[in-house]
């Protein structure tokens, strides 16, 4: 599954067609679902959909299909969703439920923000939207997940200080590059 997510990948670009991408994206999330026989086994299937969103990462520093992200950012987050509410298990999912959570928001982020700054286009607000839904999705699993366990209770100031940790880096890459215009250096401060 994860070769032919690469050579979707590559063939993508090499033709230069949205479509392929986009069939490519459909057929990587439905295999784990169609083969599916073990519903236990989600650190497997949150990686294979770690791997198709950075082969979207790749897609979304050459090109700018914003359908492609836009999909997967919503598939994404939707598996996790769907597998969160009835499935997670403080003792069992923590470390998992966590890293991922992290994992997806950073690859999510790096995605959104890549092609318009190697380009130096303008965020339109549907930019800006999904980088907020970003952000609040990632603070808000993540703050639930620490305070339903008993020590991660302990660290949620630490988490939040963290969650505008990051922000606060991507703020001054995007101030020092001097790499889009401010409305986007404000949107960032604001999520900090």
């Amino acid at each position: 599954m994860a070769l032919i997510t690469v050579f979707t990948v590559f063939s993508a670009l090499r033709y230069d067609q949205q479509v392929i991408s986009l069939i490519g994206l459909v057929g990587a999330y439905a295999i784990p679902f169609l083969l599916k026989d073990d519903a236990s086994n989600v650190s497997m299937l949150f990686s294979y959909m770690a791997i198709i969103n950075i082969g979207i990462l790749v897609i979304a520093f050459r090109k700018y299909w914003k359908i492609l992200y836009i999909s997967a950012f919503l598939l994404t987050w939707l598996i996790f969703v769907t597998w969160y509410r009835p499935e997670y298990n403080t003792e069992e999912h923590f470390g998992l439920a966590l890293a991922f959570l992290f994992l997806y928001f950073v690859i999510f982020y790096a995605t959104f923000l890549s092609f318009k700054l190697v380009r130096n286009e303008k965020f339109e607000l549907a930019d800006n939207l999904l980088l907020l839904a970003n952000a609040f999705i990632f603070y808000g699993f993540g703050y639930d997940i620490l305070k339903g366990h008993e020590t991660g209770a302990q660290f949620l100031g630490l988490f939040t200080l963290g969650n505008a940790l990051i922000h606060f880096i991507a703020g001054l890459i995007i101030y020092n590059r001097k790499l889009t215009e401010k409305n986007l250096i404000y949107l960032v401060s604001g999520l900090v």
